[in-house]
């Protein structure tokens, strides 16, 4: 007969409350898991760190846009290159620069070495920031967008647009978006719209009021 205490589970000792209310420096470990760079010429630019400072910051307000913040440090990142650094290097080690406040705690509350590209950053970061139900909101203000009170027509083209910007993968027609706009203005400028169409709007072609839009807007 086998000895009963052969098949005893050790069970590991038990720690005291002080150890789990002790910071750990393995709790503190980031979130990001750095790839290797074999060049060994990359340094950390605090010259950078103050073009993306002064550029390129997201708190995750309201109002605030995660896809222009993120457009706008490819923008300015794409343009900085080392040999021997792949860019996901680069823009791993230079994207946390840019978040504080709240984006920045939630960025550093993502579990230790999860994010290993920065594809998946990004994905996570519009994810969090930029839900479904706020692509949805943004619809809506597309689809009952009117102009406001003394805005004058660039003024109105210019917050219309900005939307779309917003709203990526929105799904609306070059019809949809030039008619919705013409609609939402007041009968004088709907009348100057057609005077510049050569008597109705209606005449053009989305194609072609598209870029009549942004003329009238560049002129005020």
């Amino acid at each position: 007969m086998d000895d009963p205490h052969d098949h005893d589970v050790v069970l590991p000792e038990e720690q005291t409350m002080g150890y789990y209310w002790t910071a750990k420096a393995a709790d503190m470990r980031s979130p990001i898991q750095h790839p290797h760079v074999p060049a060994n010429n990359f340094e950390v630019s605090t010259s950078v760190i103050t073009m993306l400072r002064g550029s390129v910051v997201f708190s995750g307000k309201e109002g605030e846009c995660p896809r222009s913040n993120l457009r706008r440090f490819h923008e300015l990142i794409d343009g900085f290159k080392i040999n021997g650094v792949p860019a996901d290097a680069i823009q791993l080690r230079y994207f946390p620069f840019t978040l504080e406040g709240q984006a920045k705690e939630w960025l550093d509350t993502r579990p230790p070495g999860s994010i290993t590209t920065f594809a998946n950053l990004a994905d996570k970061f519009l994810t969090r920031y930029h839900p479904p139900s706020k692509m949805a909101d943004l619809q809506k203000q597309i689809t009952h967008f009117v102009q406001d009170e003394d805005e004058t027509i660039r003024d109105s083209w210019e917050r219309y647009t900005s939307l779309f910007l917003k709203c990526h993968n929105h799904g609306f027609t070059d019809a949809f978006k030039v008619g919705t706009f013409y609609h939402a203005l007041f009968p004088e400028d709907k009348q100057l719209i057609d005077s510049v169409c050569g008597g109705n709007m209606l005449t053009k072609t989305p194609p072609q009021l598209n870029p009549l839009f942004e003329e009238m807007a560049e002129q005020g």
